[in-house]
């Protein structure tokens, strides 16, 4: 599943953060929404949230459980299409 997420990623210019942990979470970023990360967990659900100055919010703006809810979400989101 993470192969399906990681080619809608990366069409829109989404790059995979570095992490030291392997907690099953995958995070991503874009250079024009520095503020803002998608999440793939290793269960095969993607989540979005941004951060508002202080933390990530805790609760996600939005999920999804397949790549076709994670492309209409950013190409919704992200009219430019992440590029």
């Amino acid at each position: 599943m993470l192969m399906e997420y990681l080619r809608v990623l990366e069409a829109r210019g989404w790059v995979r953060v570095p992490v030291t942990l392997d907690a099953g979470i995958s995070f991503f970023a874009h250079g024009e929404h520095l503020l803002d990360r998608i999440q793939v967990f290793n269960n095969g659900r993607w989540s979005h949230h941004h951060f508002d100055g202080t933390s990530w919010l805790t609760h996600a703006k939005a999920r999804g459980d397949d790549e076709a809810s994670l492309d209409a979400y950013l190409t919704k989101h992200f009219r430019s299409g992440g590029k």
